[in-house]
Parts: structure tokens; C-alpha cells; sequence
């Protein structure tokens, strides 16, 4: 990813307290590690936020042309440490761009995806 990239997801991901350690792109999809605030105060990854990274992805996704691919994320705490992650599918992107997936069937399949490291 060009620093421009990056820079252009970092800036929204602050936004929402989400701070990016590290974002790798290949052909399966944008791997990240972000620290979120949220998730540290609390000890859990909030559903609000993961749905506001994904939105961000979106817009991305149609504003500045990224190519759609899945979004993988590691959540840590403010200390680095893994409380879990999530996975958003280039198909549910895809299915719910075309009109083939509600944006509810969406948030349900983000939110399944949550794993989460026991304390």
C-alpha cells in the first residue's frame, strides 16, 4: 500500500479512536492491526466501531477508487495487546453494492465474524 493509501485510512480510522499499527494489501484482500480506544476502555471491540471501519473501507472503496476486496482486522488495546477480530468478505461488499445483500445482512455477517481473545 502507498503512503497515500495509507495515509488516506489512517486519517478515518482516527476518527473513530482506532489508531493503524500495520496494513498489508494482497490480491485476497487489506489486512490490518489497529489499537482502538473504544475497545480498551471497555475490553471488548464495539460493534459501533468495527461497523464505522467498515464504512470507511465503503467509502474507499467508491470515492477513491480502491479496488473491493475483503478487509481483514486485528483489534488490540491501547497496550498492543489482541482482544480479537473480524472479517468483512469481498462478496458481501460486492452482494450488498449490487443490491443482492441488505445493509442488516451485512451487519449480521460482520458481526458473526468477531472472534474474540479471552482475557
Amino acid at each position: 500500500m502507498d503512503e497515500d493509501s495509507e495515509f488516506a485510512l489512517e486519517s478515518r480510522l482516527t476518527n473513530h479512536g482506532c489508531y493503524l499499527r500495520e496494513v498489508a494489501v494482497d490480491d485476497d484482500g487489506y489486512h490490518l492491526t489497529y489499537q482502538s480506544a473504544a475497545a480498551d476502555a471497555n475490553g471488548e471491540i464495539p460493534h459501533q466501531q468495527v461497523g464505522d471501519v467498515v464504512n470507511d473501507f465503503r467509502k474507499l472503496f467508491d470515492r477513491r477508487d480502491w479496488p473491493v476486496r475483503s478487509v481483514e482486522a486485528t483489534v488490540t488495546d491501547l497496550d498492543d495487546d489482541p482482544l480479537g477480530s473480524w472479517r468483512a468478505e469481498e462478496a458481501w461488499f460486492v452482494a450488498l453494492a449490487d443490491g443482492d445483500l441488505t445493509e442488516v445482512e451485512f451487519s449480521r455477517r460482520l458481526i458473526d465474524s468477531l472472534e474474540t481473545v479471552d482475557r
